[in-house]
């Protein structure tokens, strides 16, 4: 039994040594096979691809490979050379340029594998790592023609789609005058149709960087093409954000290649839109234009039109239109921007247009404004602004202001007041640059009110033509002060302190002969200068931050004190409260004491407080007057206190002999009248004087004389100092 079992067991020992060689010789077959085959097939596979595309094809260490049961022929690298010259090159050189190179080329081998030697349309998928297409390598003269596209139009009918059942490429470069990175790109082959698909595709088309949206590409050839059509070439592009339907067609047009592209986006938002531009192509000035301007809103039913003889050398027709809608637009870095903008938007050729039907700008309504670029293929691009004003005055000073204009305009801005109903025109260019932006206003106003000084000087009934052009604003009108009428221009020509001034306004009354010059200074003090056939004179006003402003009359000449008398329609309210001072001022011949006062007014009251003469005092203090006038009253006070009357008259000029004595003055006058109406005639009030020991030698003790002494006609002879018709006879007391 045991013998019998050991020898069985030697048979199946020998048994197995025999399967076993077999097996490893079978293996070693197989794999010589293998290598040999690879370098059977090599040679007929470069020759058949190479007859296929009329190029020079090289296989670099083609292989097998086994994975999950399947078979696969794998080839590190496939370079496919251009048998003609290189570009720019020596064409008699004979020297190959690399046209195409693939990396990782892997392909399913699912049917017999004889079948590489003679057909190589059999495999059903074909995978590649890498693929590079160098487009300097390609001739120059090679044009995408009538041929060109029939063979593409052809495709879904040829024997290649059941080469091309799956092809894909997970990466993609392009190499030219730039360089493109193109996503995974998957083409598939189903009844007869062709259809890639790029996924997560940007449109940058460069690197694709993180922060550039990406979309879908699905574009479809199929073999029903119309018969005057060449070549029908749908295309979709999408992702959450966007949905873009485009059509490519290739037609014959009297015996011209014409491709037209067409292409529809319904809505997308107005900040997102710079995610699918390029600045390769937009150019880098617009496209930062673009990514600092779109802040919200959206762009709606977005067309697109272009249009290309390839046939003769032209420039392609280009057409866009989109409705912009709700948009906010940062048009320039230093304005605010444009809100609530709705337009319409046209590109035809090189010529943009935006129709603007409402918008607002520094809070200002803006209507039937176009912009206009005449032609977006040039560098230093400017958009063109035309438009029609028509709003309130005090909106459009508020523009003004908030706009990012010179500082003296702001500041003559901020000095004036004006409202009423104001329309004209406006132009302004603005780069798409750091250059800095152009405004041109034209505008009339009409029955407007316009007021400077706090208010304090009005115009009702003001018309003009105002301009703003090149940072200034002048205008040219009339307008009625205190009910009289005058012209009134702003920033006039013909003056010659333009570098002194912020701004100023000139007031003439031709028949009166009243003229008046009205400015503001740099460094914020007010001049003016007054000429009338009475009177002239100049004044200035020099504002105080922390008090009243000081106002100075300087030169002021007045022909006769009855010229300014008069109702003039003046309140205290007109009065600002202030500190005056005069200087050389003459009345007729006479020459009118330098004097000081400080008005207040408040209340409807204009106090008078510490109105002191010049020269005019006792002992070493000057005599101080104070009042106050209502609109109705005056009332003006003094007192005075001395030891010698006789210093005190001799300090008043009185020159005759006058001897003694101790004084003690004070007096209180009141009149129903304006100051600059006062008369003696009219004025209550009290006299008390007393006096110690005194004498006027040889004059005469009229106390009507004394009292004369506030003749208000006589004010120009009183306080400069003469007193001869008063004294021309002497008394005692």
């Amino acid at each position: 039994m045991s013998k019998k079992l050991l020898s069985h067991s030697v048979k199946i020992l020998k048994l197995g040594t025999w399967i076993g060689g077999i097996l490893a010789a079978l293996v070693v077959l197989v794999v010589a096979v293998v290598i040999i085959f690879l370098v059977l097939i090599q040679e007929p596979l470069e020759a058949q691809l190479s007859e296929l595309s009329d190029l020079d094809v090289k296989i670099t260490k083609p292989y097998f490979d086994f994975k999950d049961g399947d078979l696969f022929l794998k080839i590190d690298k496939l370079e496919v050379f251009n048998i003609g010259s290189v570009p720019n090159s020596n064409p008699l050189g004979g020297q190959k340029s690399l046209v195409v190179a693939v990396d990782n080329l892997k392909w399913d081998a699912y049917l017999y594998l004889y079948s590489l030697f003679t057909d190589i349309y059999n495999p059903n998928k074909i995978s590649i790592d890498v693929l590079t297409l160098d487009l300097n390598a390609i001739q120059s003269n090679i044009e995408f023609g009538a041929n060109q596209v029939q063979t593409l139009a052809a495709l879904p009918n040829s024997e290649i789609f059941e080469f091309l059942k799956v092809l894909d490429i997970k990466k993609m470069f392009v190499k030219g005058e730039q360089n493109i990175e193109i996503a995974p790109i998957l083409i598939t082959a189903n009844n007869k149709q062709l259809t890639l698909k790029i996924t997560g595709q940007s449109l940058n088309l460069g690197v694709l960087e993180s922060n550039t949206s990406k979309v879908d590409i699905i574009a479809t050839i199929s073999n029903a093409q119309s018969a005057d059509v060449l070549l029908n070439l749908p295309i979709s592009i999408s992702n959450e954000e966007l949905s873009i339907t485009t059509n490519v067609k290739f037609t014959n047009q009297a015996g011209d290649n014409v491709v037209e592209f067409e292409s529809f986006l319904a809505q997308i938002p107005a900040n997102k839109l710079i995610n699918y531009l390029s600045p390769k192509f937009v150019g880098d000035d617009v496209y930062t234009w673009i990514k600092q301007s779109f802040l919200a809103g959206t762009l709606q039913d977005s067309k697109l039109k272009i249009k290309q003889n390839l046939s003769k050398s032209s420039d392609a027709q280009v057409q866009f239109s989109s409705q912009l809608k709700a948009l906010e637009l940062k048009f320039d870095a230093d304005w605010e921007p444009l809100k609530k903008l709705n337009a319409s938007l046209e590109l035809d050729g090189k010529r943009m247009t935006v129709m603007v039907h409402d918008s607002k700008l520094n809070n200002m309504a803006l209507n039937a404004i176009k912009i206009q670029i005449d032609d977006i293929s040039q560098q230093d691009l400017d958009a063109k602004v035309t438009g029609k004003i028509n709003t309130q005055s005090e909106r459009l000073v508020e523009f003004l202001k908030r706009a990012p204009l010179d500082k003296s305009i702001h500041e003559m801005l901020n000095s004036i007041n004006l409202s009423g109903r104001v329309n004209g025109d406006m132009h302004s260019v603005i780069p798409l640059d750091e250059r800095e932006l152009i405004l041109d206003i034209d505008l009339s106003l009409k029955d407007n009110r316009l007021s400077v000084l706090d208010d304090k000087v009005v115009i009702e009934g003001y018309n003009s033509k105002l301009a703003f052009h090149h940072n200034k604003i002048t205008a040219t009108g009339s307008g009625k002060i205190r009910g009289k009428l005058f012209d009134i221009r702003i920033n006039p020509n013909n003056k010659a302190d333009d570098h002194e001034r912020i701004f100023g306004v000139e007031l003439i009354d031709s028949s009166s002969g009243f003229k008046a010059y009205i400015t503001k200074q740099l460094d914020q003090s007010w001049r003016g200068r007054v000429e009338s056939k009475s009177a002239k004179g100049n004044v200035a006003v020099f504002p105080n931050e922390k008090g009243i402003p000081n106002v100075r009359l300087l030169g002021l000449k007045v022909i006769s004190l009855d010229a300014i008398k008069g109702n003039w329609k003046i309140t205290p309210e007109d009065f600002p409260s202030m500190h005056l001072s005069a200087k050389n001022i003459r009345i007729n011949e006479d020459i009118f004491p330098d004097f000081s006062v400080k008005l207040v007014s408040k209340d409807s009251v204009l106090s008078i407080n510490n109105l002191q003469f010049e020269g005019f005092g006792v002992s070493k203090k000057v005599l101080s007057f104070k009042g106050a006038w209502d609109g109705k009253h005056t009332q003006l006070s003094a007192k005075a206190k001395g030891k010698n009357l006789a210093e005190f008259l001799q300090r008043l000029k009185v020159k005759e002999k006058v001897t003694g004595g101790e004084f003690d003055f004070d007096v209180s006058l009141a009149c129903e009248c304006a100051p600059w109406n006062m008369n003696y005639q009219d004025i209550t009030g009290h006299l008390d004087i007393n006096v110690k020991k005194g004498v006027f030698t040889d004059q005469d003790p009229n106390i009507g004389r004394i009292l004369s002494l506030l003749n208000i006609k006589s004010i120009a002879k009183r306080l400069s100092l003469n007193f001869s018709d008063v004294t021309n006879k002497g008394f005692t007391y």
